[in-house]
C-alpha cells in the first residue's frame, strides 16, 4: 500500500469476490493480480485495459512449522528445502505459462488493450518508491520483528 501511495494512487484493499462488481460499477478503476487469477474471475469483461508491469509479485509461501522442521534430520531438511524450492519454481511457471494465451484471447474476444512493461516509464515508478524497503523494515520492527531486515533481504535478492 505504501508503494501505491508513493505512486500517487488511492489504493484500497478489497475482498476479491467484490472486485468484478466494483470494476463494473466504476467503484474502482483497476486491480492488480496475476493474469490467471483475473482470467478465472472474468475480469476482462469489465476491465478494458491491462498493464503488464511486473511491479509487485504476489507470491505463495511455502511454510513449515519451525519446531517440526528443526526436529527433522539434516537429510530430511534438505529434501524439504529442495522440494520447497521446486514448488516455488513450479508456482511461478504455472502462473506465467498461460499469460500469452490469456492475452491473445482477451484481445481478440474482449478487446482488452495491453500495455507492456517495455512501453512504460519504469524508472519513474522506481524513483517514486526509492526507500520503501527501509520504510517497510521500520514498520516491521515497530511490530516486534527484530529480523525485519533479514526478511526484506530475502525478497530483494
Amino acid at each position: 500500500m505504501e508503494c501505491y501511495k508513493r505512486w500517487g494512487a488511492d489504493a484500497t484493499n478489497m475482498n476479491w469476490s467484490e472486485t468484478y462488481t466494483a470494476l463494473q460499477q466504476n467503484t474502482v478503476e483497476g486491480e492488480e493480480n496475476p493474469l490467471p487469477a483475473i482470467d478465472a474471475a472474468s475480469v476482462q469483461e469489465v476491465q478494458p485495459y491491462c498493464s503488464m508491469w511486473d511491479a509487485i509479485y504476489d507470491c505463495l509461501f511455502f511454510c513449515i512449522n519451525e519446531d517440526i522442521y528443526n526436529d527433522l534430520t539434516p537429510e530430511q531438511q534438505a529434501v524439504v528445502d529442495e522440494c520447497g524450492q521446486k514448488a516455488v519454481e513450479y508456482e511461478r511457471y504455472i502462473n506465467r505459462s498461460s499469460d500469452n494465451e490469456i492475452k491473445e484471447r482477451w484481445t481478440s474476444k474482449n478487446g482488452v488493450t495491453f500495455t507492456e512493461k517495455s512501453d512504460m516509464d519504469i524508472d519513474s515508478f522506481k524513483e517514486a518508491v526509492d526507500g520503501v524497503d527501509e520504510w517497510f523494515v521500520n514498520e516491521l520492527k515497530t511490530q516486534g520483528y527484530d529480523d525485519a531486515q533479514d526478511l526484506v533481504d530475502l525478497f530483494t535478492k
